[in-house]
């Protein structure tokens, strides 16, 4: 799992490359669905099952993995997001219950 300073590092780099080409196997940047919040919950239990099948990993929600320049590809997730109603969700929608260390932004 990345760390705290490891993200800050890699998000630096979204001036001078898009945050796909940082990805891999334990890390992806995924945008947040600002106009269908089922489709964004939806997508936040996908990549928990894909983070688990794969042996863990990190990914940040809220970034255009396309764009190139920190205002162009940090989207950001809606500041209404309850993240505790996420980790529930995953839990409830997977079998056995996943769960994992969420961290909000700021960090």
């Amino acid at each position: 799992m990345k760390t705290i300073h490891d993200i800050q590092l890699f998000l630096e780099k979204l001036d001078v490359q898009p945050a796909d080409s940082l990805e891999d196997q334990d890390l992806d940047f995924k945008e947040w669905n600002i106009r269908s919040m089922n489709d964004s919950v939806a997508l936040v239990i996908e990549m928990a099952v894909c983070m688990a099948n794969g042996g863990g990993g990190t990914v940040i929600f809220g970034v255009n993995d396309k764009k190139i320049g920190e205002d162009q590809a940090i989207k950001g997730v809606p500041p209404d997001v309850d993240i505790n109603l996420l980790k529930k969700t995953v839990y409830d929608s997977t079998d056995p219950g996943l769960t994992g260390k969420w961290q909000k932004p700021g960090f």
